[in-house]
């Protein structure tokens, strides 16, 4: 399970950033959308929101869903991605377990 200081500090990447990183071509915070046949740029970011959303074919989302749909990763594999290629570590939340061999 991943710490949520660090999910929270991947949803705070910026956007467009997070997409040129997967290849999408950003300009005037407008991309073609990955996730139909586009051809006239029908995706659009929200720096101030951080949010994705294509008018044609309704796909939004966050950092971390535009990286889960366009990678087809789970939501544990895109935040590991996103994390590796902006060089945030990931450090993973493993609760105790009462009957562990570590416990004092």
């Amino acid at each position: 399970m991943l710490d949520k200081s660090t999910i929270q500090q991947l949803r705070d990447l910026p956007i467009e950033g997070v997409a040129e990183r997967l290849g999408l071509r950003v300009t005037r915070h407008k991309s073609l959308c990955p996730f139909h046949d586009d051809h006239h740029a029908s995706m659009t970011y929200s720096t101030s929101r951080n949010i994705y959303r294509c008018f044609a074919c309704g796909a939004h989302g966050g950092t971390i869903d535009l990286v889960m749909r366009h990678l087809r990763k789970d939501f544990p594999d895109a935040c590991r991605w996103l994390a590796d290629s902006t060089n945030i570590i990931v450090e993973e939340y493993n609760p105790k377990t009462q009957n562990s061999k570590f416990d004092n």
